[in-house]
């Protein structure tokens, strides 16, 4: 086959254009032992690709089944380990009465504590509402650049 045959064959080849014909084409040239020094790097490749479609799988892989034993005793450790969990935490929740539940039975006592419970989220809702100068004084601005238009 002509060497400018060739070289065109291999411009469409790296632009992705040939066909599986042309492409077979190529195979059969670089797979000779006559190929200019040029063209040595496309031989080395189709050899590879020669190479690579010749090559099988072995039929059926190799399975170790010690993996299998492993993650079985492993399943029945952990549902071990949760089901021992359970009864012991479990066990331990019964022995709580109502005294241990820190319950304020003095209403003045209670109401102290109500007050000091609302003063903190009142002081936690102003801290919000002061960053929120921020976003009136964004709206401000953005008004008059809207009228200017």
């Amino acid at each position: 086959m002509e060497l400018s045959k060739i070289e065109k064959l291999l411009e469409r080849y790296d632009e992705g254009e040939t066909s599986l014909a042309e492409e077979k084409l190529l195979r059969e040239y670089f797979l000779r032992n006559e190929i200019p020094e040029h063209l040595k790097s496309y031989q080395l490749m189709f050899m590879f690709s020669n190479k690579q479609a010749n090559e099988k799988l072995p039929e059926e892989p190799e399975v170790k089944s010690t993996n299998n034993n492993w993650y079985a005793w492993t399943s029945i450790a952990a549902i071990l380990i949760v089901a021992l969990g359970i009864f012991f935490f479990n066990d331990n929740s019964r022995s709580l009465n109502d005294n241990d539940l820190g319950t304020i039975t003095e209403e003045e006592m209670a109401l102290e504590k109500a007050k000091e419970t609302l003063a903190m989220v009142s002081q936690i809702m102003n801290e919000g509402k002061s960053d929120l100068v921020y976003l009136k004084e964004f709206n401000n601005t953005k008004n008059k650049i809207i009228q200017i238009d």
